[in-house]
């Protein structure tokens, strides 16, 4: 899994949730408590749906990620091209 550290924008995110109309408001005092207390926030999960994080790892090795400009890029134009279900559909 992949984690981002929030501690970047922290105070960013705490005013944006104040941006929000919360339905049911609950929501809103849930998502300020995984904000104010968390360090890390996990952004991949073990899931079909949603965006997929573009990163790919030599096939020989399995350990050396292959993650760039160029690698971002072109992933970037097959969206653009076919759709993000395009990361479901195609080989390579």
């Amino acid at each position: 899994q992949w984690f981002a550290s929030v501690e970047g924008f922290r105070e960013d995110a705490l005013k944006a949730v104040d941006t929000v109309e919360w339905i049911p408001s609950v929501g809103k005092n849930r998502i300020n408590s995984f904000i104010e207390s968390r360090g890390d926030w996990c952004i991949s999960r073990q899931r079909s749906w949603g965006v997929p994080i573009p990163v790919f790892y030599d096939r020989e090795t399995f350990t050396e990620v292959l993650l760039d400009e160029s690698t971002l890029e072109h992933v970037q134009s097959i969206f653009k091209e076919h759709g993000s279900d395009a990361w479901w559909k195609m080989d390579e």
